[in-house]
């Protein structure tokens, strides 16, 4: 938006006035972001630093990486060859803010899974095997979404409340560390 166009509904009577205001949101957008601690789905802390991830999502100028469930941690010189299948891609970072849409999702998906495979009941006169191409697509992004809510409700309850970021169920899975008994 031009910044005359700004400064008319903000009142002000400067340019200077508004730039200001506009590097303060800025500046709380990255402070927001990187306080909340980031966690794998498998319960490890993301080894990359706040910062750092603040740093390649370039939120303010790659709108490709944020998505509607989370946001994609694509180094941003690299390009995605997973086309929509974020959900199954360890690069994908989400947080308790967007658990309404990934039960929506998951919910949805569902739902179309059921309806599909009636269809091809229906049209074939035998179920849909599990080892179908679509069929295994769809399992692999639902079962991801439970991952990803789990671990999204675990951290939370372990966090007291505190909102943090889980990595995508694409990410490898870790061994459960043992509890030290003494």
């Amino acid at each position: 938006m031009p910044i005359h166009v700004v400064m008319r509904y903000f009142g002000h009577l400067t340019p200077t006035m508004t730039m200001h205001y506009a590097q303060t949101q800025a500046a709380t957008a990255e402070r927001e972001f990187i306080r909340y601690k980031k966690i794998t789905a498998d319960g490890r802390a993301l080894e990359i630093a706040p910062q750092d991830i603040f740093d390649v999502l370039h939120l303010d100028q790659r709108a490709d990486r944020v998505l509607p469930n989370g946001w994609c941690m694509l180094p941003p010189r690299q390009v995605c060859a997973k086309g929509n299948a974020c959900l199954t891609c360890d690069k994908f970072v989400t947080d308790a803010t967007h658990c309404e849409e990934l039960e929506r999702q998951l919910e949805q998906s569902e739902e179309l899974i059921v309806k599909r495979q009636a269809q091809f009941a229906a049209r074939h006169g035998e179920p849909m095997r599990e080892d179908n191409v679509w069929l295994a697509g769809r399992l692999a992004e639902t079962g991801a979404l439970r991952k990803v809510l789990l671990a999204l409700d675990q951290v939370t309850v372990r966090g007291g409340g505190q909102l943090r970021a889980v990595r995508g169920a694409g990410a490898a899975d870790q061994p459960e560390p043992k509890e030290k008994t003494t």
